[in-house]
């Protein structure tokens, strides 16, 4: 009998065991997972946030609903891509371009910039504002393409 009552006390012992396995193994799996989602929502974040340098743009209207982009916005945005795309030279669904009338801002240089600015500058000496027409989206979902029109 004293035999028995120790068998029994011992397979406790083991189901014990096997519950407390089963829960740490449960537990890992669980958090696991949790931060394999918290990882993808601070991923999604970050394109989220690098996007809304551009998207600003695309309703850049003031409250009569006249466009407000002018040149040197599109300016500033051509340096942030070329920022952008020199940081990710060697990766190009990263790269983005910069488009007025689907011609590519490129060098983004001084010189190229002056030659913007005049060319958009109306006779009066006011700026030629400018819509955002369209904006494409490389396959993670971050802009690849913003191409601006002039509003006459």
């Amino acid at each position: 009998m004293e035999n028995a009552s120790k068998a029994l006390i011992m397979a406790g012992g083991v189901l014990i065991g096997i519950l407390i396995l089963s829960l740490a193994a449960y537990l890992f799996v669980d958090l696991g997972s949790t931060s394999a989602e918290i990882t993808a929502q601070n991923a999604q974040k970050q394109i989220t946030e690098f996007n809304s340098k551009f998207t600003s743009y695309e309703e850049y209207k003031d409250s009569d609903g006249n466009w407000q982009i002018t040149i040197y916005d599109i300016i500033s945005l051509a340096a942030y891509a070329k920022e952008n795309n020199e940081y990710y030279k060697d990766v190009e669904d990263e790269k983005i371009s910069v488009k007025i009338d689907n011609q590519e801002i490129q060098d983004n240089d001084s010189a190229q910039n002056e030659k913007l600015i005049k060319k958009y500058i109306n006779e009066d000496g006011t700026l030629v504002k400018f819509k955002c027409e369209k904006i494409d989206y490389n396959s993670r979902g971050k802009v690849k393409i913003i191409v601006f029109k002039a509003v006459a």
